[in-house]
């Protein structure tokens, strides 16, 4: 479950949220996987919904700086914090390489001593847990009723997860990626039905490999196309944004609203789905996939595979009992503009294909 602290004060107030690998924020209906800016809900929220980090703290251009903590946990995985940052730094560096979005991070060393906490300071550290793998610590701030801002976080690794990481494992990085990712200000990602089969009896024209932001099948360390999308929609690269488009649509249930379903927008070509990106439907089935490059999309929907990683959107009522629907109709995507899908029914039933 999600920890919150929240400490009252005058302006500015400021809270710190430590994400455990839960979906966090001050309501359950996202449509998006990003974190509120504000404590109201919104029917089929947008990027422009996001919390976003402070122009003041890690502005456009700007070059948001890490360190690692002189933790002797580290040890005896690695002979001292030194080793861990090549790990790091190419987990930042995967971030970073996303050419549409502006996110440049780097690490500068390490720092002495262990406690984590609201210091100014975005570091990485270890601790002695079977809680969790790797928890991302954020502290926000808001003025007045203006919206949360991103303003520092934390990534603290469990022992065990340290140990992995020693190893040469392709899909090692995967935590310190997931919990980098947190600290972006995204939320977690559905996992793909495809993948819960045996892959290799799966038509590989709509597989694809599951999200670092999910609690899906690790496979290797490298970021999906749901990931680069939406790190772009937080922290667009000039001029990118203009250039994409839009889906919306409504979705609906035997039973009523299809709250808190999986859409998949796959890219078409050839006739043939290629990856593409997620969004949750809100508490009343509608759905806004933002972020497309120009092109012809299907809509592919179904219910959440990995409950764990979703149990706010479970408590709020979310659809499970529905049948996985591939829109036959294809949608195109223009730049600047936003194209209805419609809006369609789930069935009752698991698809068990």
């Amino acid at each position: 479950m999600p920890v919150s602290t929240h400490r009252r004060a005058t302006l500015p107030v400021i809270a710190m949220v430590a994400f455990l690998g839960a979906l966090l924020g001050s309501s359950p209906a996202w449509s998006y996987r990003f974190y509120r800016s504000f404590d109201h809900d919104s029917r089929a929220p947008g990027s422009d919904a996001a919390r976003r980090w402070s122009e003041a703290t890690w502005g456009p251009g700007d070059t948001l700086v890490w360190h690692v903590l002189d933790d002797p946990l580290w040890q005896p995985h690695f002979s001292g914090a030194e080793e861990l940052l090549p790990s790091v730094e190419e987990s930042l560096d995967t971030w970073t390489r996303v050419s549409s979005a502006d996110v440049r991070w780097r690490v500068d060393g390490i720092l002495a001593g262990t406690q984590v906490g609201r210091d100014d300071r975005n570091t990485v550290s270890a601790e002695e847990t079977e809680d969790f793998a790797g928890q991302a610590r954020g502290w926000s701030l808001r003025r007045g009723g203006g919206p949360w801002e991103r303003i520092e976080c934390d990534v603290v690794l469990s022992t065990d997860y340290v140990e992995r990481l020693a190893g040469s494992n392709d899909n090692r990085l995967n935590t310190l990626l997931h919990e980098f990712g947190h600290c972006l200000g995204l939320q977690h990602a559905a996992t793909t039905p495809t993948i819960r089969w045996d892959w290799r009896w799966t038509d590989s024209s709509i597989w694809q490999k599951d999200p670092q932001m999910s609690y899906g099948r690790d496979i290797d360390s490298s970021l999906t196309e749901d990931e680069v999308i939406g790190a772009s929609l937080l922290r667009p690269a000039q001029g990118w944004q203009r250039s994409t488009g839009s889906i919306s649509g409504r979705v609906r249930h035997e039973s009523g609203a299809a709250r808190f379903v999986s859409v998949h927008v796959l890219r078409n070509e050839g006739g043939r789905a290629r990856p593409g990106v997620q969004v949750f439907t809100d508490e009343d089935g509608g759905f806004l996939v933002e972020g497309l490059a120009p092109g012809e999309y299907v809509v592919w929907v179904h219910p959440m595979f990995r409950h764990d990683a979703h149990t706010a959107l479970l408590s709020a009522g979310a659809v499970t009992d529905a049948r996985d629907l591939l829109l036959p109709r294809r949608h195109r995507v223009r730049a600047g503009q936003e194209t209805p899908a419609g809006e369609f029914t789930l069935l009752r039933g698991r698809d068990r294909r």
